[in-house]
């Protein structure tokens, strides 16, 4: 980051909080919790309770980051909350990337100059494989709809599937040296908040 200080960077940092998953996630009653690290080219996984694995996946292809994901290890290709978070097409809080939290150069911290999502990234889930693929089935027609009224219809389905929500926060930071497009993160601290009645 041309000599940019590590430790401004990481106090920039966190005064900057962002979402681009549409509705705020609603938050009952104490959450499951835990935390983790991650560095570069490192995947990360944390098994819940119920037999569900949270996993941070290491993007390999284009921008570098990660893709938070909750699934059944019987289903590994599964993202249980890819199906029921919003927004569904652009980027959302499920995708970190590393040049969400730098300016447009990629000289120093995201100024809000890159409109992006920020340390605090909100999301919707789904506890079941039955629930995933009903999600999935919908939102394939909500995204390519033979018609409007069947986007509306399936729209309105899916609107009432039962969903959890969760939260990771980016605790701390640490940039590379890269600037411009070849921005990255050398290394992740995060918290993790799901908020899931039936594990309290």
């Amino acid at each position: 980051m041309n000599g940019y200080p590590v430790i401004l960077f990481l106090l920039m940092l966190m005064t900057i909080s962002g979402s681009l998953s549409g509705e705020e996630p609603e938050q009952h009653g104490y959450p499951f919790t835990f935390s983790g690290a991650v560095n570069r080219h490192e995947d990360f996984q944390h098994e819940l309770p119920g037999g569900l694995v949270f996993n941070l996946n290491f993007i390999t292809y284009g921008p570098e980051g990660w893709a938070v994901r909750i699934f059944d290890p019987a289903f590994p290709s599964d993202n249980f909350c890819a199906v029921v978070t919003p927004p569904y097409r652009g980027i959302n809080a499920l995708q970190i990337y590393a040049w969400h939290f730098f300016n447009e150069d990629g000289t120093g911290p995201n100024d809000g100059s890159v409109n992006a999502p920020g340390e605090e990234r909100r999301f919707y889930f789904v506890t079941d494989k039955a629930s995933n693929d009903t999600a999935f089935e919908l939102l394939s027609v909500m995204l390519w709809p033979e018609s409007p009224e069947a986007q509306e219809a399936a729209a309105a389905v899916h609107d009432e599937i039962h969903r959890e929500c969760g939260m990771l926060t980016v605790r701390e930071l640490i940039a590379g040296d890269a600037v411009g497009d070849s921005v990255f993160i050398e290394s992740m601290e995060f918290d993790v908040e799901l908020f899931i009645p039936e594990w309290n």
